[in-house]
């Protein structure tokens, strides 16, 4: 992850939160569990863990013969999703990388990594220590966003325009689906299922992807490309002033490739 990347602070953690509980974001974990072909038993990795939703609900899968790790790189968000679930004896949480991840080989089952790749300049170390740490048979999940996929609704376009390009700093690749099936198969992996989940608020929400990631994309992009504490609250102020007047819009795509660690 490069200094220009989005790091989660006390402060950034808490907004992180707030979009983690809304219910887009419950939604799709739904769809991505719906995905996973994991079994009571079995042993599963979530890499780029966070708040521990997702783990969590691996957790419940495998039950007490299980096991499930999370692991992140926020000792903010790791603190966050220990208290959280101390209570599942199966859930663990470690703070690792991606690209070199602290267990033996073919040791996992199932292997998550939702919204981590797209913070990596090179993906492919992150791959194969994820085909390495597999057993053969074992599935892979990985979910990132493409942010040119982005359709948000604005009267001051140019504004929008200025923000979303300095929101992009926030990733080494905003653009990453794009690639990511050649780069798993170039890894190793058989790639199967390939899937869209759009995140979609029609309408104004307190509780929607959307309107919690006005507060997490706020303070990022202020400093940025000449972006002023001023414009950003015109900007907030702008896009829930629409959805009070009933004229809100926005979507985003998700991506999900799941791959297979062929057979020996």
């Amino acid at each position: 992850m490069t200094n220009a990347t989005l790091r989660f602070n006390d402060k950034a953690a808490e907004q992180l939160l707030a979009v983690y509980v809304t219910p887009d974001m419950a939604e799709q974990r739904q769809q991505v569990i719906g995905l996973l072909q994991l079994k009571p038993g079995e042993k599963a990795l979530d890499i780029g863990s966070g708040p521990g939703f997702l783990a969590s609900a691996m957790a419940d899968i495998v039950g007490s013969r299980g096991e499930v790790c999370g692991i992140d790189i926020s000792p903010e968000l790791l603190a966050l999703a220990g208290d959280r679930y101390r209570h599942q004896t199966q859930l663990k949480f470690l703070h690792a990388e991606a690209s070199s991840l602290p267990f033996a080989d073919a040791c996992f089952d199932v292997v998550t990594v939702t919204q981590v790749l797209e913070y990596l300049p090179d993906v492919r170390p992150a791959l194969l220590e994820v085909h390495r740490v597999l057993r053969p048979g074992g599935q892979v999940l990985i979910l990132d966003t493409d942010w040119d996929s982005i359709v948000w609704h604005a009267e001051d376009t140019a504004r929008m325009k200025k923000i979303l390009s300095a929101w992009d700093a926030h990733l080494a690749d905003p653009y990453l689906p794009r690639t990511l099936g050649s780069s798993m198969r170039e890894t190793g992996f058989q790639v199967g299922e390939q899937k869209v989940i759009p995140l979609f608020n029609p309408e104004f929400r307190e509780e929607s992807f959307s309107n919690r990631m006005i507060d997490l994309i706020g303070p990022f992009v202020t400093g940025r490309n000449g972006i002023t504490a001023e414009e950003v609250m015109a900007w907030a102020g702008e896009l829930r002033r629409l959805g009070q007047e009933g004229n809100y819009f926005f979507s985003l795509n998700r991506y999900v490739f799941v791959g297979l660690k062929p057979d020996a």
